[in-house]
């Protein structure tokens, strides 16, 4: 170095000022590039390994789940929360959820309690949200659960003209799960549909509404029979249903979405595929 700079010393001003522009447009950018690609081979390499023990992991979690069921088809987080509820089918778990949402119109109160004001209907509205969490869990019993519970029960007013109903409640499932055997290997599969089209595809008056809640949890539990009869075994996983007013109507319209989680023997779903 000491040599470089004797030699650098023993030019003129021109020659210094040509390397110093050479280092500077050459030298500098050239260093920094390989700087670069350097420090983007190091991230590759660390992405790489990351990649590497995430593939690892949900291996391993599957795996923890049940050896005799393909890893491939619990690879996904849904997956593998549907197969846990899948596993304790016949237990009231927290986790096997139906989610239902209801608004009803506060005129339809006025009309009954004609000298109510505002306020005291939406505050009955409000007295009325732990109870229909119960009601509804009677709607649930016999048709789709044999035990129910409410996890959660919130209300809000819709306005003036409105209040809804937020609910989730826990059940286990009126119907055995079925057959699956321990030395047979299989796929896990969830599927997912809007059951109830009878009850979704028209607009009711709101006070049918528990009705027809009632011939959809009566459909979903119907649904996962004929899955039953047909893969040997099935398990409600998820449902959701909301009966939404028609704006400055009595009217409500429903909506719904089930999930079924079955085992199915992989050699069926591979002679299903061709």
């Amino acid at each position: 170095m000491k040599r470089f700079f004797s030699y650098f010393a023993s030019l003129s001003k021109g020659q210094q000022t040509f390397l110093i522009a050479l280092g500077v447009l050459v030298v500098i950018p050239f260093t920094t590039l390989v700087g670069l690609q350097i420090y983007n081979a190091a991230n590759l390499a660390m992405l790489g390994s990351d990649i590497s023990i995430r593939e690892t992991e949900w291996k391993s979690e599957a795996l923890a789940l049940n050896t005799n069921v393909d890893p491939e088809s619990l690879k996904s987080t849904t997956n593998q929360h549907a197969y846990r509820l899948l596993a304790s089918h016949a237990d009231l778990v927290p986790e096997r959820r139906v989610v239902v949402t209801v608004q009803e119109p506060l005129d339809d109160m006025k009309m009954k309690h004609t000298e109510t004001s505002q306020d005291d209907l939406l505050d009955k509205a409000a007295q009325k949200i732990q109870s229909k969490g119960e009601e509804e869990c009677a709607l649930l019993i016999g048709t789709l659960a044999s035990q129910c519970t409410v996890m959660s029960a919130t209300g809000r007013p819709l306005g003036d003209t409105g209040y809804e109903y937020q609910l989730q409640l826990a059940f286990s499932e009126i119907h055995r799960f079925g057959k699956s055997d321990p030395a047979t290997h299989y796929e896990f599969v969830l599927t997912r549909s809007s059951p109830g089209r009878a009850a979704t595809n028209s607009r009711i008056y709101f006070e049918q509404s528990a009705s027809q809640r009632r011939r959809i949890y009566e459909d979903v539990a119907d649904t996962c029979q004929a899955i039953r009869e047909r893969s040997g075994n099935c398990s409600v996983t998820a449902l959701s249903i909301a009966s939404r007013l028609d704006r400055g109507t009595p009217m409500a319209r429903l909506s719904a979405s089930a999930a079924y989680a079955s085992l199915v023997k992989a050699s069926e779903l591979a002679a299903s595929t061709h």
